[in-house]
């Protein structure tokens, strides 16, 4: 009878506990990440009595999560993805905002801008079209600023987003290793105790899938421990030790922070790995998008400015002065110093600075360089960070100056004393990243746009010939012949010494300075060099055509009353539409047009990821859910 009763109340004990079980999953039903637990039953061991073996009833051997790690394992992966997707759309969203409003954007400003050029092409006497061409360039510009400005309060926001990120991400980690601690003193450091706190284990699971969500982690069971890695071995948590996660200044540039770990007194960056979560996608909209609209829109600003510069100085202002700058120099001192960053690791020995200054704007490209001094210290090397290209290398620093895709490197050695690089040393270079901030109006009086052109020719009068000469095209103000304010030096005679062959003459002095040039009759010659090597270099060139007889003469002179000439106008109005940046293959507006297109495209692609990703993690939950959720 004793027998009997001892079963029965261990059958009573059993079910009790099973529905002590069931109690906790259905208490639990709403807890997020908790895993069902289900009573496993065993059979007591038999009495052996008189030759047969009795059984002594029921218990339980131990309480256990439904759980599957494949699918657990899944659920870190996809909330990884799944965020990612959500925190780049996020970003891409905002930038995209930004360049899409034409009330924003500076594709209308550049409309604007052009088009007051082109009314005051129609009356360049006139100070009142003069004044709103100066008043739409102020507008340019301030718009072009404005534009930077807004970029970098993205990337101020970027950079508190990920401090913010770091912390909470150490919080995380802490919250982990306190589990790994707790979970050890219940089962033992080695995590093969039958009896697992499966509460405790729940708790962990949902702190690394809360993780997964910031960062993508790899996880690595030591014991009854998780270790938590980020990128290739960079240990955020190794049973109960966590090191922690900071943002910290870049090695080149401080107002970009990184994301690193601090472990032995050192920090370990691991932005190269943190492609996961919120910080993957927050980094991925910054490389991706972020930095390359700063060079894309520094890009425009700087061809756009330096065009128009260049285009002004070889016209002619209303007080009959060669042209000066409409916009700030592109290589004025403080832009040239801060398109190259030392790296915050050079040795501290090193005193060597780099210049950069732009040498052609068409050839100018949306990436950034690295220039890397060679462990001889004396041998370099660039690269194109886009493409991983090396654009140029030396075995000295005595080469001072080294042109790469529009821009040129000064090695400070053309400086006394020079500066001192060291084996090691590298540079960031960036040669339009600040291209819209530094861009002003530095032109004040509207006299000074020069709107006509500086060389007026006409035929004397007496030739016989039915020759005519006409102003070409003018693309260097800066030769001796324009050396003397007002007038060239010397104003030049053609005189033609045979129906096919002429002279030029100093003007004023009729000493023949160079003769026996070649003249093709009927035909609309182009007079003078634009190679600088040649002796008929001026400049300038001039067209004449016609039949000149012998004797016929032609006088190129300094236009310095044409105030009412347009040519220079229209030779910058005409800038609109030309095919001036990326090689000769865009406009101004089809390069902005192009980083529209982009930003919309990436921002496109963003909101697809972001939806299939939610779908796919949701599919996960639900089956994460049937396999352990409460019903």
């Amino acid at each position: 009878m004793a027998d009997l009763l001892r079963i029965a109340t261990t059958g009573l004990l059993a079910y009790q506990g099973s529905l002590n079980t069931t109690g906790h999953n259905i208490a639990n039903a709403g807890v997020e990440g908790y895993s069902r637990q289900r009573a496993e039953l065993v059979s007591l061991p038999g009495q052996n009595l008189s030759g047969a073996v009795f059984g002594n009833g029921v218990d339980i051997a131990t309480v256990s999560r439904i759980v599957d790690q494949f699918v657990t394992s899944q659920l870190r992966t996809d909330t990884s993805l799944h965020f990612r997707a959500e925190s780049l759309n996020g970003w891409n969203e905002q930038i995209d905002a930004l360049f899409a409003d034409s009330s924003i954007g500076i594709s209308d400003r550049i409309d604007e801008f052009f088009g007051a050029l082109q009314d005051g092409s129609s009356d360049p006497q006139s100070i009142a079209t003069r004044t709103v061409v100066l008043e739409s360039a102020t507008t340019l510009t301030q718009r072009f600023q404005s534009l930077y400005a807004r970029l970098e309060d993205m990337n101020d926001g970027l950079n508190t987003q990920l401090t913010a990120l770091a912390r909470e991400i150490t919080a995380l980690a802490n919250g982990v290793a306190e589990l790994n601690r707790q979970i050890a003193m219940r089962v033992g450091s080695t995590g093969a105790g039958d009896h697992q706190p499966n509460d405790l284990l729940d708790q962990r699971e949902r702190l690394i899938e809360q993780l997964a969500g910031l960062v993508d982690v790899q996880t690595v069971a030591d014991g009854s421990a998780i270790n938590l890695y980020l990128g290739k071995g960079h240990a955020l948590v190794t049973g109960t030790q966590v090191n922690a996660a900071v943002a910290v200044a870049d090695r080149f540039d401080p107002g970009r922070l990184q994301l690193a770990l601090a472990i032995n007194g050192e920090k370990a960056v691991v932005s190269y790995a943190a492609t996961g979560g919120k910080v993957g996608g927050l980094l991925a909209f910054r490389d991706e998008l972020l930095y390359p609209a700063f060079n894309a829109l520094g890009r425009i600003a700087l061809a756009l400015t330096d065009d128009i510069n260049a285009q002004n100085r070889l016209g002619v202002d209303l007080d009959g002065d060669l042209g000066g700058l409409v916009f700030s120099d592109v290589n004025e001192q403080i832009a040239a110093v801060l398109r190259a960053r030392p790296a915050g690791d050079n040795d501290p020995a090193s005193t060597g600075g780099v210049r950069v200054f732009i040498e052609d704007t068409a050839k100018l490209t949306t990436s950034d360089y690295r220039l890397d001094i060679g462990s001889d210290g004396s041998s370099w090397r660039v690269l194109r960070l886009q493409d991983g290209t090396l654009v140029a290398s030396g075995a000295s620093l005595a080469d001072t100056l080294v042109t790469v895709d529009g821009f040129t490197l000064d090695l400070n050695l053309s400086e006394l004393p020079p500066g001192n690089f060291v084996a090691g040393d590298s540079f960031l270079i960036e040669p339009t990243r600040r291209g819209a901030q530094f861009v002003r109006t530095v032109m004040s009086r509207p006299e000074d746009l020069a709107l006509a052109g500086p060389v007026r020719a006409a035929a004397l009068t007496g030739n016989m010939g039915t020759g005519s000469i006409a102003p070409g095209d003018t693309f260097d103000t800066g030769g001796a012949i324009f050396a003397t304010p007002g007038q060239l030096s010397p104003p030049l005679l053609i005189r033609f010494s045979s129906a096919t062959t002429f002279d030029v003459l100093d003007a004023n002095t009729s000493a023949v300075l160079l003769t026996g040039l070649g003249f093709d009759p009927g035909t609309a010659n182009t007079l003078f060099s634009r190679d600088s090597a040649d002796p008929d270099y001026f400049g300038f060139q001039v067209v004449l055509a016609g039949e000149p007889a012998p004797g016929d003469a032609f006088r190129i002179d300094y236009n310095g009353t044409g105030t009412s000439d347009n040519r220079n106008a229209l030779l910058m109005s005409a800038l609109q539409s030309a095919d001036t940046m990326s090689n000769g293959s865009a406009s101004y507006q089809e390069a902005y047009g192009e980083l529209v297109a982009e930003t919309g495209s990436q921002t496109q692609r963003s909101r697809i990821e972001r939806e299939s990703s939610l779908a796919v993690l949701d599919q996960t939950r639900e089956r994460r859910e049937g396999l352990s959720g409460v019903n």
